[in-house]
């Protein structure tokens, strides 16, 4: 699956500038270390011109990419390797630094390498989508009247209040009239409550701004805070 979703990328990085500057960001790691394996010394990028080479390399095995050629990591690595060793040749000082090392060991250290990359990478990405989310909310919250950081002395307590905000937090989320009442005038439908539920009003209007922000929650697309009220 994972080497599906990096030929994916690969594919769309051919046409799509900002995501092959993604995938090389991403694969500095990867870049540099079939780069020092080639010239046995530790590389610094915006220091040495072996790396430079090595990412114009990268960039070729995009272009140069299909799935017909198999894993592209070990297509790059062949491209990484031919450019950065012909460079050396081209600067006879470096020729006797050149360190070639068994296939095997090499691929097993990429393909970590390469791991490691993708994960710090989704990582930073959750990390980003879940800050927008917030942001929205957030720009969603004020619409209501609602500052986003009432919502902690808005919620309930103890164990009593919690049970009467679930209740009439499920009985909006699956009350489709109800809850597209709520949404359109942005106010809890107090009489609703008290008359359907039998929950007087003084029980739960002083929680009314985070029952209205769990709503919201539930009924947007919020998937990763979602995820913080399930249960609630």
């Amino acid at each position: 699956m994972e080497n599906k979703q990096l030929e994916q990328w690969v594919l769309e990085s051919k046409n799509d500038k900002q995501k092959l500057n993604d995938l090389l960001e991403v694969y500095k790691p990867f870049i540099m270390s079939c780069t020092q394996k080639i010239s046995g010394r530790f590389l610094r990028y915006g220091s040495d011109d072996e790396l430079t080479i090595a990412m114009m390399a990268f960039t070729k095995a995009v272009e140069r990419y299909s799935p017909a050629q198999g894993d592209f990591l070990n297509f790059a690595r062949s491209i990484i390797r031919s450019r950065v060793i012909d460079y050396y040749r081209s600067q006879k000082r470096h020729s006797g630094k050149i360190v070639y090392l068994q296939q095997q060991e090499e691929e097993i250290d990429d393909s970590v390498e390469a791991q490691a990359s993708l994960t710090i990478y989704s990582e930073e990405k959750t990390r980003e989508e879940r800050i927008l989310e917030i942001k929205a909310l957030k720009e969603k919250l004020e619409t209501y009247d609602i500052n986003f950081y009432e919502l902690e002395n808005a919620a309930p307590r103890n164990k009593q209040t919690k049970q009467v905000c679930k209740k009439i937090i499920s009985y909006l989320h699956t009350n489709q009239q109800a809850r597209e009442h709520m949404l359109h005038s942005k106010m809890l439908p107090l009489s609703l409550i008290e008359k359907e539920l039998g929950i007087k009003r003084k029980k739960f209007e002083r929680h009314r701004k985070y029952i209205i922000a769990v709503l919201l929650i539930m009924s947007g697309d919020y998937p990763y805070l979602e995820e913080y009220v399930k249960g609630l």
